[in-house]
């Protein structure tokens, strides 16, 4: 059984990760944009091959984000459900379920900022195109 406090410690946990989602997604909205110009520029073809594979990228990190916010909010949820003593704990335990959202979180940070770079890179070089 957990105490209160140690309940609002992971939903206050819950809140930064919902802030750092947010981050992610609002980086990857602000990346398409930089794609959308460089796709109307009159690029070479393999300027726009890249941007199509990093168009793709980003779709699907959008992605994998919006199912790891389903699953942080999941998770959310049953922190409330304790914290109100409306649900029993689970088998797994909350803190082994919360440590393993919380690792969801770190890998997707992980790969986002390889793809981050490897974008930055990409635009550093194409923008030799649009000169």
């Amino acid at each position: 059984m957990h105490t209160i406090k140690q309940l609002t410690e992971m939903k206050n946990e819950h809140d930064q990760w919902q802030d750092r989602i947010r981050f992610y997604k609002d980086e990857i909205l602000h990346f398409n944009n930089h794609l959308g110009r460089l796709a109307t520029s009159g690029s070479p073809n393999d300027v726009m091959a890249s941007v199509e594979r990093f168009q793709n990228q980003f779709i699907r990190q959008k992605e994998v984000l919006d199912i790891i916010r389903h699953d942080f909010k999941q998770h959310e949820n049953l922190i409330e459900s304790l914290g109100e003593g409306k649900a029993p704990e689970p088998n797994d335990g909350i803190q082994k379920i919360h440590t393993i959202q919380r690792d969801k979180l770190d890998q997707f940070e992980n790969i986002f900022h390889d793809l981050r770079n490897e974008f930055n890179l990409f635009l550093n070089n194409a923008e030799q195109y649009s000169l």
